[in-house]
């Protein structure tokens, strides 16, 4: 099971900044996780939310602002003071930064206007596609990723009750909206009775399998035994440190 920094490693540094990402590869992960969106000018930024206000030492709307104007904040205050001088990174620079043999999981937390311009990334850096992981909640984002580029690892991120309502023939409806994009897998929320009921389907068919947040060695230990392929976290040392126990 592939251990995969969420956001970087968040627990000891201020989310989605190159900080929270350094300091995971020096922890050893197998791989870094990161939420993007698309500027006003079309550039793609690694943040979390709409806007900088709950990271940000100003608060701006992403997709109306220019990087020109993001790029002024601070985005690591609100963590510790040390970081006052994290700004909001371009997926770009942290792909350049990263080292090659690091997968990078791409979280696209906007709709499909991104698609385009994540083309052009993805044909840039195409030596370097075998380690891009791509999913998002947004399922008509996946399907047409995976149209796209059959070659990219797609994945669709599945909570129950969020973006798939909850009733009784929920998990039949998740395995044929997977299949019917011919995605390579699923990512879902780290609820063990969910993952359980789901395991055996989701070996069956061979599919990468992501499981978000897991902070617990317990629990990590636990959905390693159901077969799951990657676990993000935010402690990335600590769980790599007691799953070798």
């Amino acid at each position: 099971m592939k251990i995969i920094a969420h956001r970087g490693a968040s627990f000891y540094a201020p989310e989605n900044t190159k900080a929270a990402f350094d300091l995971a590869i020096q922890f050893g992960v197998d791989g870094l996780e990161m939420d993007v969106h698309l500027t006003k000018d079309n550039q793609i930024v690694v943040i979390h939310d709409e806007s900088t206000g709950r990271t940000g030492s100003k608060n701006l709307n992403i997709k109306k602002s220019k990087y020109t104007t993001l790029r002024k904040i601070n985005v690591g205050s609100w963590f510790d003071i040390k970081y006052k001088k994290e700004k909001i990174p371009l997926l770009a620079d942290i792909i350049d930064t990263t080292p090659s043999y690091l997968d990078l999981y791409i979280e696209i937390k906007c709709g499909t206007e991104i698609i385009d311009h994540i083309s052009k990334l993805i044909e840039k850096y195409k030596e370097r596609n075998e380690r891009f992981v791509l999913f998002s909640f947004n399922y008509d984002v996946v399907f047409e990723l995976k149209r796209l580029f059959p070659s990219t690892k797609v994945l669709w991120i599945v909570e129950y009750g969020y973006n798939v309502p909850n009733h009784s023939k929920m998990y039949k409806e998740v395995y044929k909206k997977i299949e019917s994009a011919n995605l390579d897998g699923i990512s879902t929320l780290a609820d063990l009775s969910h993952c359980i009921r789901m395991a055996k389907e989701i070996k069956k068919q061979n599919w990468l399998w992501n499981v978000w947040t897991v902070d617990n060695p317990h629990l990590a230990k636990q959905f390693m035994s159901l077969g799951v392929t990657s676990l993000s976290t935010n402690r990335p040392d600590w769980i790599i440190n007691n799953l070798k126990t």
